[in-house]
């Protein structure tokens, strides 16, 4: 059991608990007092000095509360940032391999354009028209590119 993970919602709810059984024990301390203030006035000294310790004890037990309260809460933000580096982290690989990709298209248009230019004599030759491109951008390429041979 000491091994596993505090709940902070069950830290929560023990820590407004004690809060609220302090403040019920300092309510009944002050009514207590102001009826032994009226019939004893030696005891009243003793139980001021007692309330004066229930209320240290209320502000403890008050600051224990904000204490478990925001350390989940900060745990959450440090989560949170860590999240944001690593899709940071992400995002410049993706930039990196984008240039990469990049590269390798220009590369592999210019071979296209050359095998074109090598083998478009020899299918002037035999006669038959190239095979029209399959993708939409070659279409859209090829599209743009016809009307200006036409006007050559």
């Amino acid at each position: 059991m000491a091994d596993a993970p505090l709940n902070p919602l069950d830290l929560l709810i023990k820590s407004q608990q004690v809060a609220l059984k302090l403040a019920t024990d300092v309510l009944r301390g002050v009514r207590d007092t102001a009826v032994t203030g009226v019939t004893q006035p030696d005891e009243l000294a003793k139980q001021v000095g007692e309330l004066a310790g229930a209320v240290a004890g209320m502000a403890g037990a008050v600051t224990s509360l904000a204490g478990t309260t925001a350390q989940p809460l900060q745990d959450f933000i440090v989560r949170q940032r860590e999240l944001a580096d690593t899709v940071h982290t992400l995002a410049e690989a993706q930039a990196e391999l984008a240039v990469v990709v990049a590269t390798l298209a220009e590369r592999h248009a210019d071979a296209v354009a050359a095998l074109e230019k090598l083998t478009a004599p020899v299918f002037a030759i035999i006669g038959t028209e190239p095979t029209p491109p399959k993708t939409r951008a070659a279409r859209r390429a090829a599209a743009a590119s016809k009307p200006s041979a036409e006007t050559d």
